[in-house]
């Protein structure tokens, strides 16, 4: 049981408190009550809670971060893509607390796993769409034209086994519509200037890959950038949306029954802030009834992961 914090729960915004039991959030309160339940909970010294960050598309090559490295910047899932034998050796140097899922190139002995991964060229070259949740690697706007195209075909099988997209490229505005009328999940970095308000408000299915050490370096690009989305907005792109886009709705929450997916943060102040491209407005006002994320302003220094 911890308390004398804040906790990111929609459950309940103004929240100081979070008790867990056998992997599970069995509590989410005041100080008061949890104090209560147990009188030796511990103090978080206003430290913040929240669920862990997800990268959603990481590439296995020799610039790639270590397991260890992502989980001290407040990893706690990696959707890794590369090798059989990448894949193993990155989830077996992976820490207590990361949770890998592997998308195992094609190539690569994935034929006996239920996830794989595909360059945009080779899957084009298919004759047959795979029946398995497939990473397509699309690297440019004209490699995602014709894969969007090839997948518009049969676009129920595709949205039936999960597909998804890495974009590791800026999406130009043309492409925009096309994504939120595909029904098929996309993973970015936000670190390139995306059209990421755009692509929302289109449908589309947005997590994110990262390419800045620290996970609220991402964050924090995509609520000040050119394409600025809200905080919030944001957050659930590198949480929540990244584990429905591996066919786990229910991660990314803390809430009573939920995962225990708990990471703490030493931060500056939480604030309720929206999305502007000159500078990020904010606001602490309570009856807002949102539950609030550290302050993103680029001179704010971001949060530093402590140990639990």
């Amino acid at each position: 049981m911890y308390f004398g914090g804040d906790v990111y729960s929609s459950v309940d915004p103004f929240a100081t408190a979070l008790g867990h039991t056998d992997g599970k959030v069995s509590f989410i309160g005041s100080d008061e009550a949890a104090r209560a339940l147990d009188p030796e909970a511990i103090d978080l010294g206003e430290d913040f809670l929240t669920p862990g960050f997800v990268h959603a598309g990481l590439i296995l090559d020799d610039s790639a971060p270590t397991a260890a490295e992502l989980y001290a910047q407040g990893f706690t899932h990696v959707h890794a893509i590369g090798t059989a034998d990448a894949v193993a050796q990155f989830a077996a140097d992976a820490p207590e607390g990361l949770s890998v899922v592997d998308y195992l190139h094609l190539d690569s002995g994935s034929a006996e796993t239920s996830r794989a991964s595909i360059s945009a060229a080779d899957f084009l070259g298919l004759e047959e769409l795979p029946a398995l949740n497939l990473f397509i690697l699309v690297d440019s706007n004209e490699q995602l034209t014709d894969v969007l195209e090839a997948l518009r075909a049969d676009a129920a099988h595709a949205q039936r086994h999960g597909y998804r997209l890495r974009l590791g490229f800026a999406v130009s505005d043309d492409q925009v519509d096309v994504l939120g009328r595909s029904g098929i999940a996309i993973t970015l970095d936000p670190a390139q200037p995306q059209p990421l308000a755009q692509l929302l408000a289109a449908g589309a299915q947005v997590s994110f890959s990262h390419s800045d050490a620290s996970p609220w370096a991402g964050v924090r690009n995509a609520v000040v950038g050119d394409g600025g989305i809200g905080a919030r907005a944001a957050f659930n792109a590198a949480t929540r949306f990244a584990h429905r886009a591996a066919g786990n709705p229910e991660g990314g929450v803390l809430a009573p029954g939920a995962d225990a997916d708990i990471v703490r943060w030493k931060v500056e102040r939480l604030v309720v802030q929206v999305a502007d491209p000159r500078v990020a407005a904010w606001s602490t006002d309570p009856r807002s009834g949102t539950p609030g994320l550290p302050e993103l302003s680029p001179d704010v220094v971001l949060p530093t992961r402590v140990e639990l």
